[in-house]
């Protein structure tokens, strides 16, 4: 199978780009060039902006691919250049999405395939997958070509992706935590997540990819390990060799007023139950959680703890480097107010 990557250097790309080419399938990655991965040997790298549809799908007819899989799709304007790239000349399209295009906070849970989408317009990055969504298909149903969507939830395992914090800086957190201070948990800690390692959720794409099993078909694709927020970062302490978690409960609406903005995505993701139902992909696609959460995080500590628990290396040079400066110099004066509270 001729199979195009658009992305391919990101956490879950890179894995899927890796076992695709372990089972003999020509791959290619299509990015603007902008990262750098470690990447085993592709069939071709194309480096460009998508935005020119002419080029875009002068690239993809000269390929004669059987599937196009789109892991960095994220707006309304670049599914439509998907589809106008795609349309007759690509058999398959497999979209990353997320479980964020779900409503919020309304159960019943599991939330399965059938549970319903809509996003509040203040979850821009949810409102871009939901359109994205519709857009591809809108093309699918006109016979534009076959739609597969996949939709992960929280994703780990590589040197920027480890435990999470909802809160601010992504490392902030577990900073605290290996420093012996409180973990901030929002209301009582006990709301449900749920997080895979990037393998597995990799293995979901490849699986669709090229499967007419998969045409037409949408999965959810998500840890199935359910834990508490406290019992998560319990989890991570241990992992990461820090003290026995110590955390300050606050609730979310007060995190909220004395944030603001840097808890947008607490608000609109992190404070609902996220617990998903999987049996569509385990059956369709063979998808397994095969990775503990204790293992998942070990080995993200014995791999990449290093460098998480330097201050700022994790992203020196990147757009992450002034949110974590701002943490670490404005936030505990905040945080030791609430506690007093």
């Amino acid at each position: 199978m001729r199979a195009l990557v658009l992305g391919g250097t990101g956490l879950i790309s890179q894995a899927v780009v890796r076992q695709m080419i372990a089972l003999d399938n020509e791959v290619f990655i299509y990015n603007r060039g902008r990262t750098s991965a470690d990447l085993p040997a592709v069939a071709g790298h194309i480096v460009a902006e998508r935005a020119d549809v002419a080029e875009y799908r002068e690239d993809l007819r000269r390929l004669n691919l059987d599937c196009v899989i789109d892991m960095v799709g994220y707006t309304r304007a670049e599914a439509e250049a998907l589809v106008s790239a795609c349309s007759g000349i690509v058999p398959q399209v497999v979209y990353c999405s997320t479980t964020d295009i779900y409503v919020k906070g309304r159960g019943p849970y599991p939330v399965n395939e059938s549970s319903p989408r809509g996003a509040r317009p203040s979850f821009n990055y949810a409102v871009g997958k939901v359109q994205s969504e519709e857009v591809l298909e809108a093309a699918a149903g006109s016979g534009d070509f076959a739609l597969t969507i996949i939709r992960p939830a929280q994703t780990y395992g590589g040197p920027n992706h480890g435990p999470i914090h909802p809160l601010g800086h992504r490392g902030y957190n577990l900073l605290r935590a290996c420093r012996g201070q409180k973990v901030i948990l929002h209301g009582d800690g006990s709301s449900l997540w749920c997080a895979a390692f990037a393998p597995d959720v990799a293995a979901a794409f490849v699986a669709a990819a090229g499967n007419a099993d998969a045409f037409g078909r949408d999965y959810i694709v998500a840890g199935s390990e359910v834990v508490t927020w406290r019992r998560y970062w319990e989890i991570t302490c241990t992992a990461f060799g820090g003290p026995e978690l110590d955390c300050l409960t606050i609730p979310t609406e007060v995190l909220r007023r004395a944030f603001g903005r840097e808890a947008d995505a607490l608000v609109e993701n992190f404070q609902y139950n996220n617990v998903f139902d999987c049996t569509r992909a385990q059956v369709d696609l063979g998808f397994r959680y095969t990775i503990p959460l204790a293992e998942g995080f070990a080995r993200v500590a014995a791999e990449f703890g290093e460098r998480w628990l330097r201050e700022g290396e994790l992203d020196e040079g990147s757009a992450y480097a002034e949110d974590y400066e701002r943490c670490v110099t404005q936030w505990p004066a905040v945080i030791d107010q609430l506690a007093r509270c």
